[in-house]
């Protein structure tokens, strides 16, 4: 049987349909997965750098505690330190004075076989750690000359050289007074 509906398209009961979903297409779906992912990832690091946030400063905390204990431990190594140093220093100090505890007898030594005969000294003063004054009489220019080659030909003295020679007299005596500076050898 057929049924042939007469009544005008307004008035026609109608038949109710149920509503369909419409599925979006892959490509619309897409950026808000990935949108989806990256915010789920965020939270995690978030929540991952938390966590590992409070733990570092627990770890400070404890670490600032432990400091606190060993402070005066740290204060007294700092003062050995400082103790060590200075006695090393002293050390080198009087290690340096031992290796030369002989330089001031040699240099004497050989300054009094240089001493050539009618030359006497009258002063030996140290200018600087290996320069030397050396003042003295004599009765005449050669003798003087004589010394400063003795000078330097010792094994000590080097860099010989005359400040002063000039005519002088003692008790009635017509002399040579005379000033040398010299170097010495390491």
């Amino acid at each position: 049987m057929i049924r042939i509906n007469l009544l005008p398209q307004e008035e026609r009961s109608r038949q109710r349909r149920l509503p369909s979903l419409k599925v979006p297409k892959v490509g619309a779906i897409v950026p808000f997965v990935a949108l989806g992912v990256v915010m789920l990832l965020i939270a995690v690091t978030a929540t991952v750098q938390g966590r590992n946030l409070s733990q570092l400063k627990s770890d400070l905390e404890v670490a600032e505690i432990e400091s606190q204990k060993h402070k005066p431990q740290l204060e007294k190594i700092r003062q050995i330190t400082q103790r060590r140093q200075e006695v090393r220093s002293r050390l080198d100090m009087i290690a340096s004075l031992d290796r030369q505890r002989y330089f001031r007898v040699q240099l004497l030594d050989e300054l009094s076989r240089s001493i050539p005969e009618n030359l006497w000294i009258s002063s030996f003063s140290e200018l600087s750690k290996d320069s030397f004054q050396i003042d003295g009489v004599t009765y005449s220019n050669f003798n003087v000359a004589k010394f400063m080659q003795n000078l330097e030909k010792s094994e000590t003295f080097c860099n010989v050289d005359l400040s002063v020679a000039e005519r002088g007299s003692i008790e009635d005596l017509d002399v040579v007074q005379f000033s040398l500076i010299s170097g010495a050898r390491p």
